[in-house]
């Protein structure tokens, strides 16, 4: 269900030293490798001389060379060395293929697209010299659309969190709903609270707690929470899906409060690797017990509702239908 004619994150930058990088993205084994200090390059991941993998190869100067009989790449994936050949034997013919790629903001993206297609450039999400940052990188055993679900799903925080993001639900919050042009964006306002024991306990407890839960297809998540005007949490999640049941998750989080920003952001990191750790195994025995009983059987109750306009929007991005001229809005409230 998911497009190629997008860009996806195919490794932090700082995953990319001068050793070729094994990835795969939406099926398609590719190889990353930098040619310069500056620069990287995506190359198919597969040598067409015995079909060896060329991320277990070498970067020489500027080219990728094969570990079994040093045939080597240059960037644009023309053949440029053959080392054991006859001395009038002319070059093979046999270039692989080069990926479209840009490294900013700190993530390296790759575009899958068929040659000539034309293509965006890719999202930008820097990072604010004034907040604190921190960067996760895990892959699950789930599908994109369920991670993605998770994200915006506050009814499971309560459980599955319980005591580190949210305890049990205590008090009605109120959530607006809303088509987008890129997705879904969820709204979402908790009153104060007195009794809640856990990490929003140093971040403003006895203020409002508003948030924004925002799906950008194909693949991914922005989240900001706001304690009162005290605290602000921004969370980036994408998504790269390996393939049909493995989604490689790229998490960078943002946290500004005021003066304690960095010894807040510690905190938060601390937390939030718990979280992730607890959703990873959540995710992993869902995606399991679906497949173990040959497909879904979800029940929606009104607390569901973001994640039931999120299934329908990624079912409609694939195939290239637009949200209708009217985007639907609606207004829930439930225990959170």
């Amino acid at each position: 269900m998911t497009p190629t004619n997008r860009w996806y994150v195919a490794a932090r930058s700082d995953q990319l030293g001068r050793q070729p990088l094994s990835r795969t993205v939406l099926g398609r084994p590719i190889v990353l490798y930098r040619p310069a200090a500056d620069r990287v390059a995506v190359l198919e991941d597969r040598c067409p001389h015995k079909n060896v993998a060329l991320s277990i190869g070498a970067v020489v100067g500027e080219t990728l060379q094969c570990r079994y009989h040093g045939w080597r790449f240059d960037p644009a994936g023309a053949c440029v060395e053959v080392p054991c050949h006859s001395p009038d034997e002319r070059r093979p013919q046999c270039g692989i293929r080069a990926y479209p790629v840009v490294e900013q903001d700190g993530w390296i993206w790759v575009d899958l697209a068929e040659a000539g297609t034309p293509f965006a450039p890719p999202p930008r999400y820097p990072r604010d010299p004034r907040y604190g940052w921190f960067e996760l990188h895990n892959v699950m055993d789930a599908p994109l659309d369920l991670i993605l679900e998770n994200g915006m799903d506050c009814s499971h925080t309560g459980f599955a969190h319980r005591g580190l993001f949210r305890s049990e639900p205590t008090r009605y919050a109120t959530a607006r709903i809303e088509e987008t042009a890129t997705g879904v964006r969820v709204e979402t306002t908790e009153p104060p609270g007195e009794t809640t024991r856990d990490v929003r306990s140093l971040l403003g407890l006895k203020r409002e707690v508003r948030h924004v839960d925002e799906l950008i297809l194909p693949h991914t998540l922005r989240v900001d929470y706001w304690m009162g005007n005290l605290a602000h949490i921004v969370t980036i999640l994408i998504c790269t899906p390996e393939d049909d049941r493995h989604t490689r998750v790229y998490t960078r989080m943002g946290v500004y409060y005021r003066w304690v920003t960095g010894l807040m952001t510690r905190v938060v990191e601390r937390v939030t690797r718990k979280v992730v750790a607890q959703d990873k195994a959540i995710l992993e025995s869902q995606a399991e017990t679906i497949r173990r009983f040959g497909g879904r059987s979800f029940r929606a109750v009104v607390a569901d509702q973001p994640a039931t306009w999120i299934q329908r929007a990624i079912r409609r991005h694939p195939e290239g239908r637009e949200p209708s001229e009217t985007l639907r809005r609606r207004e829930v409230v439930y225990k959170l």
